[in-house]
């Protein structure tokens, strides 16, 4: 088949690519000889110091000098340290005026504040803005309340009120600042309680923990809506991280959507592939972002796997060996040209250039894995290669699908964090509870959304069809 113009103009612009990528690839192993060269040279001066060192150190022992060698110090600090603050140059930098004014005031004088003199009258006026925090302050509502007797239902009646939920006598303004403290700034309980007896209100840890799972349980047909989200994505990122649950080693999975910015979080005893494939569904038919972790190799559907995680194993071997500065230098050219491609040109390319670049990138990675590699460490990546080698540019084929995991390992950066202050969950029915809560924080982080705000609504809801 006689190829296009199209297909001949891009063929080109690959070759002029590659033959760019050679001479680049030349100039670098050029300088690393050179630099390797120089390392050797310093090293064997070094040797030398240290022999010529060792020998004194000989000399002092056989003469019977006992004297202790001087205690560790920091380095001095350079000759010319780094001036703090902005450069000549820059623009400075000021806060703005506020859109907002709460309240004003007029400041005036009679005498002069230095000499006691009589003052004028007022000569010219300045504005000032001050922009400053109230502490928190509990606020307590006594409701009087009437009843009235139903003639019709034979009962007494009355109004309920709006802002706190059936027999509770917390507020759900209250309880929302609670969710928001311990979820979304990830404070201990004791720190919550600390918190709100600064307000002037004695609250339990119990309690507290009560009004995180109570909340949860409002949010639980939320979370199953998500989960559809997730499942009927057409491009869905997933990850896993340890977690400790009732003392145990367990595991915490995060799906990602990107498109509807819908995350899931999901606590599980096992980190394999039914895990991952009952958070997608069965008939899940997007495309999977994900690591090389073998339990999402059977998963349903097409998968892409992350070019992050294969360029940070890779980066490890090139100080190992110059075959390994090779394959990660020929990756990594390999991973800007594609991904520069869909940034630039994926959304007007048709769908039969976008299927025939990434066959062209395919073969070529082919060629780069089937190399006869001597390191072992090159040998095991280009296995792997070899493996996933259709998995490695379905972003290039499929608009919409990242090269990276990057948006699952962001999802689950903030409960890493929170598993190294908390250590964990003492049971699975607070697990439950924190990956609810989890889900609509980091699900609202991603779309706006305020979710404070959201808690309120919600529990404004629950008021309103209880009475």
């Amino acid at each position: 088949m006689t190829p296009s113009y199209e297909e001949l103009l891009w063929e080109n612009e690959e070759l002029r690519a590659k033959v760019a990528e050679l001479t680049e690839e030349n100039r670098t192993l050029r300088a690393l000889i050179a630099r390797l060269q120089q390392e050797l040279a310093d090293l064997r001066e070094e040797l030398a110091k240290l022999q010529e060192e060792n020998e004194q150190l000989k000399a002092r022992l056989e003469d019977g000098d006992k004297e202790a060698p001087p205690p560790p110090v920091k380095p001095p600090r350079r000759a010319e340290p780094k001036k703090p603050g902005g450069k000549p140059g820059h623009p400075g930098s000021a806060r703005p005026i506020p859109s907002k004014v709460d309240e004003e005031r007029e400041l005036t004088l009679d005498r002069c504040p230095d000499c006691g003199s009589p003052l004028s009258e007022p000569q010219e006026e300045r504005v000032r803005y001050v922009e400053d925090l109230l502490l928190p302050r509990l606020h307590v509502t006594k409701y009087r309340i009437k009843r009235y007797w139903c003639p019709r239902c034979k009962r007494l009646v009355e109004r309920k009120p709006s802002d706190v939920l059936p027999g509770h006598q917390l507020g759900i303004r209250l309880m929302s600042w609670v969710v928001y403290l311990r979820e979304e700034l990830r404070l201990p309980v004791n720190l919550v309680q600390r918190y709100l007896e600064k307000a002037g209100l004695a609250v339990s840890q119990g309690e507290i923990e009560g009004i995180c799972t109570e909340v949860a349980d409002y949010f639980r047909p939320l979370y199953e809506d998500y989960l559809q989200e997730l499942q009927k994505g057409k491009a869905t990122n997933m990850d896993e991280t340890g977690m400790r649950i009732a003392g145990e080693n367990r595991w915490l999975w995060a799906g990602v959507r990107k498109d509807s910015e819908t995350v899931v979080f999901h606590h599980d005893e096992h980190r394999s592939s039914a895990v991952a494939q009952g958070l997608l569904g069965e008939e899940f038919e997007g495309v999977v972002g994900c690591d090389f972790f073998s339990a999402y190799n059977p998963l349903s559907g097409r998968k892409q796997r992350c070019w992050a995680h294969l360029l940070r194993d890779t980066s490890k071997l090139k100080e190992r060996s110059e075959e390994g500065c090779y394959l990660h230098g020929r990756l990594k050219r390999l991973w800007e040209r594609a991904s520069r491609w869909v940034e630039r040109h994926q959304e007007r390319a048709p769908p039969a250039l976008r299927e025939w670049l990434t066959w062209r990138w395919e073969e070529e990675l082919l060629r780069l894995a089937r190399r006869d590699w001597q390191d072992r460490s090159c040998q095991r990546i280009a296995k792997r290669l070899m493996k996933h080698l259709e998995e490695m540019f379905n972003f290039v084929r499929h608009p919409g699908v990242e090269g990276t995991n990057n948006g699952a390992e962001r999802a689950l950066r903030p409960y890493v964090v929170k598993r190294k202050i908390s250590g964990g969950h003492r049971s699975w029915a607070g697990a439950r509870k924190h990956e609810i809560l989890m889900s609509v924080l980091e699900t609202c982080r991603r779309r706006g959304d305020d979710f404070q705000e959201l808690i309120v609504g919600m529990l404004r809801e629950a008021v309103a069809s209880a009475n």
